[in-house]
């Protein structure tokens, strides 16, 4: 068989190898980058190959025969080519609900059953009627025809389809920006210029007669499509999902290529450099940021990367990594990075603030780790102690403790580190100037599943304890002093009644009422230093048992007393151990505060809540409302001051108890106070 060479040959079979050189490629890339963009890819390619290198060979035929049999090759690239290209523009866009087998059937249906139909049935008589062979041009022989209705609407349907996947490539260069609009526009040419080429050809008279130019323009799109694969990295690169992943990103993210310029830049990113632009170099792009720009630079950025950027909304804290790129088949080679950036304004700002409350704190702070040496030292141990942060870090924290207290401390320390549980104790700590202080101080794990570090909170108490110590020696003094005072005015008044007469009684007796009101006032101090200082226990109280030993010892010592008492059978409370000294207080209180011949006295405990409480009423005159307000205030002034010591004993027994403490005044007279505390345990209930 004779074959003719024409213009076109050489530009086909380069179309066609240039093809084929793309489809090997994507099928080495088949288990790489998104499957259906590169399963796509590969189909444009070896139907853009078929086609190129069958009509070359259909061209180089001089029988009619020969002419038709290659043309069903030519069929066989036109059909691949019709079903992968809008499968290829779907892919690339993200559409992959396209891929499912309905939808993936029916883009495939017609091009399959064209392909079909012509190995089956032939293209004559489906497509061409009355073929021949003719001169063209005057050079070569080239198929004639009469084009049939089915041609016709092949052709119709695939202008459609195609002009559909020009619309979403177009709407996705417009979309997108950076490198993905780059890609997105370079493929928008290199589909519509085949297209063009062959309507251009088919339908006026400026190509060449009876022969088909879209499949010679297969040699221009090549270069197209290798710039976009291997300078835009296509299969690497897809823009799949690329709103709901890159664009929606909470952190900034910047892509810029081997030179440094930035070639995309996600919202985020956008809002937090104003000046951001795509295609300007590092240092223009990021002008209100320079440390950012130093770091990308000089190569420094990573996981620890930190900047801080000025905003209309005041500073702004960021962690900047850099990820390098590698080109498409360069192995290592750069080929370009993606900078990726997280707003930690919140963090920073929340860090500085726990920085500075330590840093101004009245406490030393300190970290100590299990070899005894001082980690971390607050700037606090300066004004307190006198010592600089800094120079006493590393320092055993032994050398600051008195050699007295060294041992107990060093017991602590190693109970904290042991059983994880907080030691607080007291100590003396050195000052710079050789002075003692003493702290009070706890020490407890840093982490709570780390074991090899321990907090110390250190407080100064050396004015609080001297106070306190220089109280109760005055209390302590007072107290005995006042009781040896009065039994001494007590003897003496009782071995003058035999040497006064009637009127001297009288004067007497005064004196007796007195010396009682201070012993009481006495005994009442002991039992508020008690109240005080002692770390007494809960205990399980029953009222019900409580109060009729009360009101019967109260009748026994003030027989012009009358008492009523109203109790349920039980009534167990959880309260302070000096319970039944704060109910008898107010017992007395309404007998001898009372200015009648009788004081009557109702009690009456009911249950209230989840616990119970006790109302005393009485018919005296009443607390004076200035004596309530100074109660119900916890403190005293010079010109405001509670007359007993009886109702403050009240106020902190039943407040220590967890309870609560409610004075009212009677009408027309009288006083009504109750107290309330939680209920205990019915089965341990004590008197």
């Amino acid at each position: 068989m004779a074959w003719q060479t024409t213009p076109y040959t050489v530009p086909l079979l380069v179309a066609g190898s240039a093809s084929f050189v793309f489809a090997a490629y994507a099928f080495a890339r088949r288990f790489r980058g998104s499957k259906w963009l590169v399963r796509s890819f590969l189909g444009v390619t070896v139907g853009a190959g078929v086609w190129a290198t069958a009509y070359a060979v259909q061209l180089s035929a001089t029988t009619l025969s020969a002419v038709l049999f290659w043309n069903r090759f030519v069929w066989l690239g036109i059909g691949t080519l019709a079903a992968a290209w809008p499968a290829f523009v779907l892919a690339y866009t993200g559409r992959l609900e396209w891929f499912r087998p309905r939808r993936l059937s029916a883009i495939c249906l017609i091009p399959a059953s064209v392909v079909v139909a012509v190995w089956s049935l032939g293209s004559v008589p489906l497509f061409y009627r009355y073929p021949s062979i003719t001169i063209a041009d005057g050079a070569y022989l080239a198929l004639t025809y009469s084009s049939t209705i089915a041609l016709l609407a092949f052709t119709a349907y695939t202008y459609v389809v195609n002009l559909m996947s020009f619309l979403v490539l177009g709407y996705a260069a417009v979309d997108r920006t950076g490198i993905f609009r780059r890609q997105a526009g370079l493929l928008f040419l290199a589909g519509t210029l085949p297209m063009t080429i062959g309507v251009v050809g088919a339908w006026s008279s400026l190509g060449p007669v009876f022969v088909d130019l879209t499949p010679i323009s297969f040699s221009v799109t090549a270069a197209i499509v290798a710039w976009v694969v291997f300078r835009y990295r296509l299969l690497d690169l897809s823009p799949v999902a690329r709103k709901a992943v890159f664009a929606n990103l909470s952190d900034g993210v910047i892509v810029l290529d081997d030179d440094d310029r930035v070639v995309d830049a996600n919202d985020r990113a956008r809002g937090l450099f104003d000046s951001l632009e795509l295609g300007r170099p590092v240092g223009a792009a990021f002008s209100n940021a320079p440390a950012i720009v130093d770091a990308v630079r000089s190569g420094e950025t990573g996981e620890g990367g930190r900047a801080a950027i000025e905003t209309d909304d005041g500073p702004r804290f960021l962690t900047v990594t850099e990820r390098a790129l590698s080109s498409a088949g360069s192995g290592d080679e750069r080929g370009g990075s993606v900078l990726l950036f997280r707003d930690v304004t919140e963090r920073e700002t929340l860090q500085r603030r726990y920085r500075a409350l330590i840093e101004k704190s009245p406490n030393v702070i300190a970290v100590c780790g299990t070899d005894g040496l001082l980690r971390y030292v607050s700037p606090s141990v300066d004004r307190l102690l006198g010592h600089d942060a800094a120079r006493i870090e590393g320092w055993p924290v032994l050398d600051l403790i008195h050699p007295a207290d060294r041992e107990e401390c060093q017991r602590r320390f190693e109970a904290a580190l042991e059983t994880g549980d907080p030691q607080v104790f007291e100590h003396r700590i050195a000052r710079e100037n050789g002075d003692w202080r003493t702290f009070e101080t706890t020490i407890e794990p840093l982490f709570e599943n780390a074991a090899d570090e321990v907090v110390i909170t250190a407080t100064d108490v050396t004015e609080g304890r001297r106070h306190e110590q220089r109280l109760q020696v005055l209390n302590r003094v007072l107290r005995h002093d006042l009781k040896n005072d009065v039994n001494v005015i007590g003897g003496y008044a009782d071995l003058l009644r035999n040497h006064v007469d009637g009127e001297g009684e009288a004067h007497l007796d005064v004196i007796d009422r007195k010396v009682r009101t201070l012993t009481h006032l006495s005994d009442q101090a002991r039992e508020i230093d008690v109240a005080l200082h002692d770390e007494s226990d809960r205990a399980e109280i029953d009222l019900a048992a409580l109060l009729p030993r009360l009101c019967d010892s109260l009748e026994a010592a003030f027989p012009d007393a009358s008492v009523s008492l109203s109790t349920p059978e039980r009534a167990v409370v959880s309260a302070d151990e000096l319970l039944e000294s704060a109910v008898r207080n107010v017992l007395e209180n309404a007998v001898v505060h009372h200015d009648g011949a009788v004081a009557n006295i109702d009690v009456w405990v009911a249950a209230d809540r989840d616990g119970y409480r006790v109302e005393i009423a009485d018919d005296g005159p009443g607390i004076p409302p200035v004596e309530q307000t100074v109660f119900s205030e916890g403190r005293e002034t010079p010109l405001e001051h509670a007359s007993g010591l009886g109702l403050w004993l009240v106020h902190w027994i039943v407040t220590g108890s967890g309870g609560e403490l409610a004075i009212e005044t009677r009408e027309p007279t009288g006083t009504l106070v109750s107290m309330w505390f939680p209920a205990g345990d019915e089965e341990t209930g004590q008197v």
